[in-house]
């Protein structure tokens, strides 16, 4: 990943959703991205690729917060309403404060 890049997905797993009665929403997906930026980010959205059980793609999903504060970390969690075997991340966006006309990320 870009070391310029003002996020980061922090660690992620698809887990069971205890009780669930429906093979088709029966699990979940949780993970958290950090804002390395120094700012705060207006919008940020994870997205992950879903597989079935012969691998083939059959959906994107999706979830989005909004004001992430430098250094904040994100703990997000998306329902899968499909019967997923695995899924991998796809893709981390944020749209930028307006003032800026670059994004510089905070130094470790």
């Amino acid at each position: 990943m870009d070391p310029n890049f003002p996020l980061t997905l922090m660690e992620w797993k698809l887990i069971p959703i205890p009780g669930a009665k429906d093979k088709y929403i029966d699990k979940k997906i949780i993970g958290n991205v950090k804002n390395n930026f120094k700012g705060t980010l207006p919008e940020v959205r994870v997205e992950f690729t879903v597989y079935d059980e012969k691998g083939t793609q059959i959906a994107i999903v999706s979830e989005n917060t909004y004001d992430l504060k430098p250094g904040k970390i994100w703990n997000f969690e998306m329902t899968v309403t499909h019967d997923v075997e695995k899924v991998k991340p796809k893709g981390l966006y944020c749209v930028p404060p307006r003032e800026l006309k670059s994004l510089e990320v905070m130094e470790e």
